[in-house]
């Protein structure tokens, strides 16, 4: 399995090479650009770290009043600019944000370069980092302590009012955001249709097309080979319904993860609290989503460490600590289907818009397992 890089996006990003040495410093009066993301660093700012694919980069800021900003745009390999969320939408995710153990840290544009959205952040390391880096107890029981808060976070986000009123449900509107042509990367336009979360959307217009960049293609024929066009379309299905499920529509984040997760550095800045980005994946639909999203991110780890490729972490306390901080647990089929629907994305967007690696084949394994007993979950329920 490939080794599992930082992650500002979806797509694992993998660290840049760092030049940060060679960049003028905090007081310098001149802009600079980062040499591997082409991300303008504005007069007065320090290039700390980049990191990206071809999806996504990521320059981190150290900026002159304390704190720092992380700085995305769009990779080589995508061609739709990187969404930002209406103002009501904004407006909802500060309320929610406010007494909230864990910020959430909306994006905002780039004042001077077109298609770089800046989130303010407390630190430089996300928790994927530091699961992946740090086995110091105290950076250990910070993660869970965030990860704790992120769950208390996410129900604050669920529970609030949703910005704009429901949208209509509707298979032409799921269609429409599966396919690229809907809004699914739009949140708080106001166009009152159902979206689908854009992982998972992404997921299903490769799975449904059998195309994409990098070695996407190659992929998609393993995977047939290894789960045959039944459980390939089975999966398409899952990831077209995956914010659908029971109660009313809430606002989700869409796309919780420890790469967007960000701790505090404790050099004296401005923010003692962790904050996860939120906005560029924004939509409505059933709480269990997010819960189950981030829950199958934990278990895609534990598999990892298995495996020899991810540091060795309690990650059944890192689950518990997220259901304890959400007060409540999604249902074991959403949960499984997130776990299918989350691997396999892991691996699409390797292939996509990283490398080919040999062991995204037992990628494929662990979604074959996954979709055992997600089958079997769904055999009990449904007869």
């Amino acid at each position: 399995m490939p080794t599992r890089p930082d992650a500002s996006t979806p797509a694992r990003a993998a660290t840049l090479p760092a030049r940060a040495a060679t960049l003028p410093g905090p007081g310098s009066t001149r802009p600079t650009v980062g040499p591997g993301t082409g991300i303008r660093v504005p007069a007065g700012e320090r290039l700390v770290r980049e990191l990206g694919t071809r999806h996504i980069v990521t320059a981190v800021l150290a900026v002159p009043e304390g704190g720092y900003v992380w700085a995305r745009r769009p990779g080589p390999a995508r061609d739709v600019p990187l969404p930002l969320p209406g103002d009501a939408w904004a407006a909802r995710v500060r309320a929610a944000s406010a007494a909230a153990p864990v910020g959430l840290a909306p994006a905002a544009p780039d004042a001077v370069q077109a298609g770089v959205l800046r989130y303010r952040a407390p630190g430089v390391r996300s928790v994927a980092a530091v699961l992946r880096e740090d086995r110091d107890p105290d950076a250990q029981q910070a993660v869970r302590d965030a990860v704790r808060g992120l769950g208390t976070t996410l129900r604050l986000l669920h529970t609030g009012p949703t910005p704009g009123g429901e949208p209509a449900a509707g298979p032409a509107a799921v269609s429409a955001a599966v396919s690229g042509t809907g809004p699914a990367a739009e949140p708080g336009s106001g166009s009152g249709v159902a979206w689908v979360p854009p992982a998972p959307a992404r997921l299903a217009r490769w799975l449904r097309t059998g195309t994409g960049p990098g070695v996407a293609a190659r992929l998609h024929a393993a995977a047939r080979a290894h789960l045959g066009d039944r459980r390939l379309r089975l999966v398409a299905e899952w990831s077209e319904s995956a914010a659908h499920g029971p109660g009313p529509r809430v606002l989700l984040h869409g796309g919780p993860a420890f790469g967007n997760l960000v701790l505090p550095s404790g050099d004296g800045g401005p923010a003692d609290r962790p904050v996860l980005f939120t906005g560029e994946e924004l939509t409505l639909g059933t709480w269990e989503f997010d819960l189950a999203w981030q829950l199958a991110e934990i278990e895609e780890m534990a598999a990892g460490e298995r495996w020899g490729v991810c540091g060795p972490a309690d990650y059944t306390a890192l689950a518990q600590a997220l259901l304890e901080g959400y007060g409540t647990r999604p249902s074991p089929a959403a949960v499984h289907r997130a776990l299918v629907i989350r691997s396999l994305t892991h691996a699409h967007d390797f292939a996509s818009y990283v490398v080919w690696h040999e062991q995204l084949l037992v990628y494929l394994d662990l979604v074959a397992e996954a979709m055992d007993t997600a089958e079997t979950v769904r055999a009990r329920v449904d007869p």
